[in-house]
C-alpha cells in the first residue's frame, strides 16, 4: 500500500507539470475585423512564425462586427488559458473608451484584457481617389470648405481609427465631410478604389500597395514624424493641422490568463516578430514592426490609454460630425 501511495505521490508533480505545459494543442487567434485589413495582414503573416515558436498549429479566425467590438467582447469571455487570444489595432481600446465617454454600455473594457505585446506601429495615410482635383492636404481642406458635407470619407467603422483621425482633421481644419463607415479597412479601401468614397485615413499596409500602383493619391500621414517609406509626404502637423494618430497592433489575452502563459506568449511573439520572413513581408506593405513587451510595454500602454481618452474627449460626440 505504501508503495502505491509513493508512486501516486511521485506521479502528481509530473501530471501537474504536464497540465501546465503551454501550448499543448491548437492555438486560435481571433481577428475582430474583416479580411483584408491591417490586423488580417499581420496575423496571417505571423501564423507560420508562431507555429514554429509554439510547435503547435495556430489558426486565425475572423469575427467582425461593430468596428471590432463583436470579436473584442467574444475573446473577453473565453476561458483565460491562452489558447484563444485577440490580435487587433488601437481600435480595440478606442471602442470601450468611446462607449464610456458617451455613457453607453460597453461589451468589454481595457481592464478585461492584458496586452501581451505591441507588434507594429505606423501612421495612417490620408489617401484620396485619383479623380479628386487635389494633390496636397491644404488643397483637400480648401476643396472641403467649398463643398461642405459633400466629400465622402471611408472609415474602419464608427469610432474606429479612420473615423477618429478624420474627425480630428475636420475639427483642426474646420471642415465637414460625409462619413461612410465600413466593417474594416479592407472594405473601406475597396469603396475608395471603386469611387464610392473619395478619401480615407487608411492603414499603411492596406493603402500603400495602391499608392505605389498609382490607384490612390497620398496627401499626408498622421504620425508625429515622416516614415521612411513615404519620406516625401508631409505629416498633417507639418501641413499645419493638429492631427497626430498612430495605428498600432497588439496581441491581447483575457486578463486572468496565467502569468506563465503570458510569458510563453511573449517569448513566442518576440521570436516571431524578429522572423526574417515576417519582417520582409511587412516591409513589402510598408508596415513597421515595432515590438514591445514587459515593463516598457506596461508604461507605454498606460500612457496610450490616457492619451486616447483625452483625444476622444477633445473631439467630443463625433456622431454629430458624421
Amino acid at each position: 500500500m505504501k508503495t502505491i501511495v509513493a508512486i501516486v505521490a511521485l506521479a502528481l508533480p509530473v501530471s501537474a507539470a504536464a497540465q501546465d505545459a503551454f501550448p499543448s494543442r491548437l492555438v486560435t487567434v481571433v481577428n475582430p475585423n474583416a479580411p483584408g485589413g491591417t490586423a488580417d495582414i499581420i496575423t496571417r503573416g505571423m501564423t507560420e512564425p508562431l507555429q514554429r515558436a509554439f510547435k503547435q498549429t495556430v489558426v486565425t479566425i475572423n469575427r467582425p462586427g461593430a468596428g471590432g467590438a463583436v470579436g473584442g467582447a467574444y475573446v473577453a469571455t473565453v476561458q483565460a488559458d491562452g489558447y484563444t487570444v485577440l490580435l487587433n489595432t488601437v481600435t480595440h481600446v478606442l471602442i470601450p473608451i468611446t462607449d464610456t465617454f458617451l455613457g453607453r454600455s460597453a461589451g468589454y473594457t481595457p481592464d478585461d484584457y492584458v496586452l501581451l505585446a505591441r507588434l507594429t506601429a505606423d501612421p495612417l495615410l490620408l489617401v484620396v481617389h485619383p479623380s479628386m482635383p487635389v494633390r496636397t492636404l491644404k488643397e483637400f481642406v480648401e476643396l472641403a470648405r467649398r463643398k461642405p458635407g459633400e466629400i465622402v470619407f471611408s472609415s474602419t467603422g464608427l469610432y474606429g481609427s479612420g473615423h477618429v483621425s478624420m474627425a480630428m482633421l475636420m475639427r483642426a481644419a474646420n471642415v465637414n465631410l460625409l462619413h461612410s463607415p465600413y466593417n474594416g479597412a479592407g472594405p473601406g479601401i475597396i469603396a475608395l478604389l471603386g469611387g464610392h468614397s473619395q478619401s480615407f485615413f487608411a492603414p499603411s499596409g492596406v493603402a500603400s500597395p495602391h499608392v505605389l500602383a498609382g490607384k490612390l493619391r497620398l496627401l499626408a500621414q498622421s504620425g508625429a514624424k515622416r516614415v521612411p517609406a513615404f519620406a516625401e509626404t508631409p505629416t498633417a502637423k507639418e501641413a499645419g493641422y493638429d492631427v497626430e494618430f498612430v495605428l498600432w497592433t497588439g496581441y491581447f489575452a483575457p486578463v486572468k490568463t496565467p502569468a506563465a502563459v503570458v510569458r510563453a506568449w511573449q517569448a513566442a511573439l518576440r521570436e516571431s516578430a524578429a522572423d526574417a520572413r515576417f519582417t520582409s513581408a511587412m516591409a513589402k506593405v510598408n508596415v513597421t514592426v515595432d515590438y514591445l513587451d514587459g515593463e516598457a510595454l506596461k508604461a507605454w500602454y498606460a500612457n496610450e490609454l490616457r492619451r486616447l481618452d483625452r483625444e476622444i474627449r477633445a473631439i467630443g460626440k463625433i456622431e454629430s460630425r458624421t
